[in-house]
């Protein structure tokens, strides 16, 4: 986000360098550091916390509002389309 320039008003963004994590034990959700910024100012953190099911489907939207935006060589796995082989899939 080093080419962000933020509009006046309040946002609430990723942390950048902050990485999603998982919400204690393994398959109980993740976590997502966010920001808030007002007029370009860090006001302070927060998280969204998000479940396995809720996490799933915030992945679906963003591959589908990616579409294929992603370069070959790039994408990640789950990203592949109807050439994909069931093995390179994500589970």
């Amino acid at each position: 986000m080093a080419s962000y320039k933020p509009a006046r008003g309040w946002r609430l963004d990723r942390i950048p360098g902050k990485r999603v994590t998982q919400t204690g034990d393994l398959g109980r959700g993740v976590t997502l550091p966010l920001w808030v910024v007002r007029d370009g100012e860090h006001q302070g953190d927060g998280q969204l916390r998000l479940s396995p099911v809720e996490a799933e489907q915030l992945h679906a939207e963003l591959c589908y509002a990616l579409g294929d935006a992603w370069t070959p060589g790039d994408a990640p796995p789950c990203r592949l389309g109807k050439g994909a082989t069931a093995a390179t899939r994500r589970p």
